[in-house]
């Protein structure tokens, strides 16, 4: 017979175990539960409080300094606090003024503002943190100003341009590279937050407001000379120094004048027609006389340049054409060929041979009409070390400017670059020719049809291949550039009037 089992015992436990439960349980009772916030920081407690409002009136009430130097009425919590409504039966609760010393020590706090979003496709967006809605827009239109005469800025915002007559330019369109927008926001104290007009203009310029870096004018300067050692262009230092009428200013040693980097935060583009008498470069003929002797020469006609009224249709960014075309072409004046006469004649029994052509002896290397769209110079920080010729057309002639000899050429480039393309080193496809003298002249920018190659004589007017828009380039133009021992050399000074 198997064992019987104790149902006595069995009960007995049951009830003894009923007992516990019943006398271990604590019984809520509804009436005792409260309403509470719990505060959060970035997603951390802090603590229950009682009244959200408490903690934010102490905070507001606490920071007479931020009030103070920002010039409002109320300051607000940093901008990852939270509280948020509880149903507790929990005692713990904290005080306002023990979460505000919390707060206090781990975060900044707020005060409304506004920020300004810049963003242009394919770049990160730059975020600017105002105090008034109301300064965008004249500190924009001032910073515009710097790129786009006011006069021009003003008929064109009111629809009042005055139609040309004989040269000037009209705007066709104006608008920003960029998306522009503002939207009211809780602007933490320890960002930046630009509290003025002329604060917000100057960040619009130059992407800092650090103090001007000074130059102090000496004895001999010029504006020009001054910009380009400290590595401006002429409008660059002008932009930076707004009581300047122009680069003929007059300046005294000891004036002081701002030498930082304009680094616009925007790109204003201009679409714009423009009329403008364009100077055409003579050319320098070389005559010969056997009735003197090779050592002399002399100046047979005195040349002259001459003027075309051009007619552009241009695409301009900051001040700076990108991309222009030829519309339109009159010309005004012919221009004069200088006629240089030289003897052949020897002086001795060693001097036997016609004389090389003259250094200086420089033909213009495109056809007319043309437009110098950027010249020899320093912008954006950077030094344009030569000349950009635009305006005869993508396929029109290039020819060589000098005799010489071909030294190198790249064809290796598609005919169509792109801004900041780096092939050919960003020149496209390019020749260098190198001269008797050691001077390189620099053809860059061109189509791959390419008609000398490496080691080939040229001579003035020879044509070496046609206008392109290969490398990094915005339009259709050829760059022209002289160096001397690798260094680059001012076209407009060497070689042309322009």
């Amino acid at each position: 017979m198997g064992k019987k089992t104790n149902l006595g015992g069995i009960f007995l436990v049951l009830i003894t175990t009923a007992l516990i439960l019943v006398i271990g349980f604590t019984r809520i009772d509804p009436s005792k539960a409260k309403t509470a916030y719990m505060v959060y920081l970035d997603g951390k407690k802090l603590g229950l409080i009682e009244n959200k409002d408490e903690l934010y009136t102490l905070i507001d009430d606490e920071q007479e300094s931020i009030k103070s130097e920002y010039k409002v009425e109320k300051v607000y919590p940093p901008k990852g606090l939270e509280a948020i409504e509880y149903t507790t039966y929990n005692n713990n609760i904290k005080t306002a003024e023990q979460i505000y010393n919390t707060v206090a020590e781990k975060s900044p706090f707020t005060i409304k503002g506004y920020t300004i979003t810049i963003k242009k496709e394919g770049e990160e967006p730059i975020y600017i943190n105002i105090l008034k809605k109301d300064d965008l827009e004249p500190a924009l239109t001032e910073a515009i100003s710097t790129f786009v005469k006011t006069e021009n800025l003003e008929a064109y915002l009111h629809d009042n341009q005055v139609e040309i007559k004989d040269t000037g330019k009209t705007i066709k369109n104006l608008y920003f590279d960029e998306k522009i927008t503002i939207k009211e926001a809780y602007l933490s104290v320890e960002e930046p937050i630009i509290t003025n007009k002329s604060d917000l203009t100057k960040y619009l310029l130059f992407g800092t407001l650090e103090p001007y870096k000074d130059y102090v004018v000496k004895e001999g300067d010029t504006l020009a000379d001054i910009a380009f050692k400290n590595e401006l262009s002429n409008e660059e230092l002008l932009i930076a120094n707004p009581k300047l009428s122009s680069i003929d200013s007059l300046i005294s040693p000891g004036q002081k004048l701002n030498i930082g980097l304009v680094n616009p935060l925007f790109t204003i583009v201009e679409e714009a027609e423009i009329i403008a008498d364009v100077p055409i470069s003579y050319e320098t003929i070389t005559e010969t006389n056997s009735s003197i002797f090779a050592s002399d020469s002399y100046i047979k006609q005195q040349g002259v340049n001459g003027v075309n009224r051009v007619t552009q249709q241009a695409i301009i960014k900051n001040g700076e054409t990108t991309n222009m075309a030829v519309s339109g072409n009159k010309e005004i004046t012919k221009a004069i060929n200088h006629i240089i006469v030289k003897g052949t004649k020897p002086s001795n029994s060693f001097s036997n041979l016609p004389p090389a052509a003259s250094s200086t002896d420089w033909g213009w290397p495109t056809i007319s009409p043309y437009v110098i769209t950027s010249k020899f110079g320093y912008r954006w920080g950077r030094l344009h070390r030569g000349i950009d010729i635009s305006g005869t057309g993508r396929g029109s002639p290039i020819y060589s400017s000098t005799e010489g000899t071909v030294v190198k050429v790249n064809n290796n480039c598609p005919n169509e670059g792109y801004y900041g393309s780096p092939c050919g080193g960003q020149f496209g496809n390019y020749i260098e020719v190198e001269m008797a003298n050691g001077l390189v002249i620099f053809y860059a920018h061109m189509q791959r049809t390419i008609k000398v190659s490496v080691g080939q004589q040229v001579s003035k007017g020879t044509l070496i291949g046609y206008m392109g828009n290969s490398g990094s380039s915005t339009g259709p133009h050829l760059h022209f550039e002289i160096r001397s021992d690798g260094s680059a050399v001012n076209p407009c000074k060497v070689a042309f009037v322009c």
